[in-house]
């Protein structure tokens, strides 16, 4: 079986779908399927290569401005080399690439999955709105429609598919990650090597792209309660800086006073990720729209426990007692925070839940072939 994976980007800085793709096209190898990803990219910019697996990149045009990540060698590159696959599978919507992607199925009359890593959530179709309204009307509904299956993360999503007007197959499958990466952690020392201000604080952990969806407005000023009741505490955030939006959490960290008690890491990967999820205290993701986050599963394999919004699509966190899910509001955050950071027992407690529940239902092994049994299913109806 020879399948296609079509993305918007590889870059690290291109958060939870990168890590996805990497995952899943990973572990799909494994299952003796030969994956093919076709990319666009940024000159000079860092790409993820999955192991095993033939990764090509594009360049972006001068049209990449006007639409994201456009790139003509790409759609050049589709029409000449999809013939070759059995199965072509889309990942994101609104993009270029996917738009190329679905051109050349058509041409060629190959099947096709897409995924869509929550970009139909409530916040995500407010975001840029008129633009969507307008794409979604006259392009992406038709593309979604003409998939042999659309594969959700969640059940929540497949709410805000069939709330878009889309009526054909969904398949729900989850996210997963590589269960053996975090079996060893690293010394809380390791972390103070990076970070020497850490010493001797309470470390609550952010992990995601510094985006307006991600709830750091509400983090920062629930962040200030909890400091006025634990001045031990220290928050690090890392993740990439999208379109500038550090620079209003800067702002408003002046603005509460607490800028001294919070620290940028930047984009972390590799060595650097896993030793600041083993030396934090507690993880929080307190989004406002998520398709389903990577950085919580990778917190709770680490034996984190964790604070999440339920716009974050898992609420087997609450029911496993891993964590705290609340809505997004700052009173609920600065509750939830407060109860954990005073109690090193109940943070324990979740941490270890979460780990069991990640090594038991989320790992890619488990993901990977609910994928191959939907890509089989596909090609015995063709």
């Amino acid at each position: 079986m020879k399948v296609l994976h079509v993305a918007a980007s590889l870059s690290p800085k291109w958060g939870g779908p990168t890590m996805v793709i990497q995952g899943l096209t990973e572990a799909l190898v494994k299952r003796g399927v030969i994956i093919t990803i076709f990319a666009p990219f940024r000159k000079g910019e860092e790409c993820v290569v999955p192991k095993g697996v033939d990764v090509k990149l594009f360049p972006q045009s001068v049209f990449a401005k006007l639409w994201r990540n456009h790139s003509f060698t790409l759609a050049k590159q589709l029409k000449k080399a999809l013939k070759e696959f059995d199965i072509l599978h889309i990942h994101e919507i609104w993009h270029h690439s996917h738009f190329s992607a679905y051109n050349a199925a058509k041409f060629f009359g190959i099947p096709f999955v897409i995924t869509i890593h929550g970009e139909l959530e409530p916040w995500s179709l407010n975001y840029k709105k008129l633009k969507k309204r307008i794409y979604a009307n006259l392009i992406q509904r038709r593309i979604l429609r003409e998939a042999k299956a659309i594969h959700a993360i969640t059940n929540k999503e497949v709410e805000s598919i069939r709330n878009f007007g889309v009526d054909n197959k969904i398949v729900v499958v989850g996210n997963g990650i590589d269960i053996e990466a975090f079996r060893s952690s690293f010394p809380k020392q390791k972390l103070l090597e990076y970070y020497p201000e850490l010493k001797s604080k309470k470390i609550i952990l952010f992990l995601g792209r510094l985006h307006p969806n991600k709830g750091l407005d509400i983090l920062i000023r629930a962040f200030r309660r909890v400091v006025e009741s634990y001045p031990e505490t220290h928050l690090l955030i890392a993740g990439p800086d999208e379109n500038g939006y550090q620079k209003h959490i800067a702002k408003l960290l002046a603005e509460e006073n607490v800028a001294k008690c919070v620290t940028f890491a930047g984009i972390l990967i590799g060595e650097k990720k896993l030793t600041a999820l083993s030396g934090a205290d507690l993880f929080i993701l307190p989004s406002y729209s998520e398709g389903f986050s990577i950085s919580i599963l990778e917190a709770m394999a680490s034996g984190l426990p964790v604070i999440i919004t339920k716009q974050c699509n898992f609420p087997e966190v609450e029911k496993s007692n891993a964590g705290i899910v609340i809505n997004p509001r700052i009173d609920e955050l600065a509750d939830a925070m407060t109860k954990l950071i005073g109690s090193n027992e109940i943070m324990k407690e979740m941490g270890e839940n979460g780990k069991k529940l990640v090594g038991e239902k989320y790992n890619w092994k488990i993901i990977s072939e609910k994928m191959f049994y939907l890509y089989q299913e596909i090609l015995a109806k063709e």
